[in-house]
């Protein structure tokens, strides 16, 4: 993947896409919401209630979800009709829904 992508990049990427469906944009103001919730509480309850560890732990999960997500979708980019449409739309929506699933898990602590 390039160094110049970011998530948030991505995110974008997948909302004005022709490819994807209306489940993926779901699951792209999913993470957004969550996101934020996350980070809300990462910066106001969170600095206080997580040890050092706990910190990095989540920072690390975090992005490897994020990774997971942006790999999905370049998948799909770069392969064929057939194959984004049988195997890549559904691995990007898996990737998509466990991001969103957890950036709410934490924002919800």
């Amino acid at each position: 993947m390039p160094e110049e992508e970011n998530p948030n990049q991505i995110l974008a990427e997948i909302i004005v896409s022709k490819k994807v469906g209306g489940l993926h944009l779901r699951r792209v103001g999913e993470i957004l919401v969550a996101r934020e919730e996350m980070n809300h509480w990462l910066y106001t309850t969170g600095n206080r209630e997580l040890s050092s560890e706990e910190y990095i732990e989540i920072t690390e999960r975090v992005l490897e979800l994020e990774e997971a997500y942006m790999r999905a979708w370049r998948e799909c980019e770069s392969a064929e009709r057939q194959w984004w449409l049988s195997v890549g739309l559904s691995r990007l929506d898996a990737a998509l829904r466990e991001a969103a699933e957890y950036f709410g898990e934490i924002g919800r602590r």
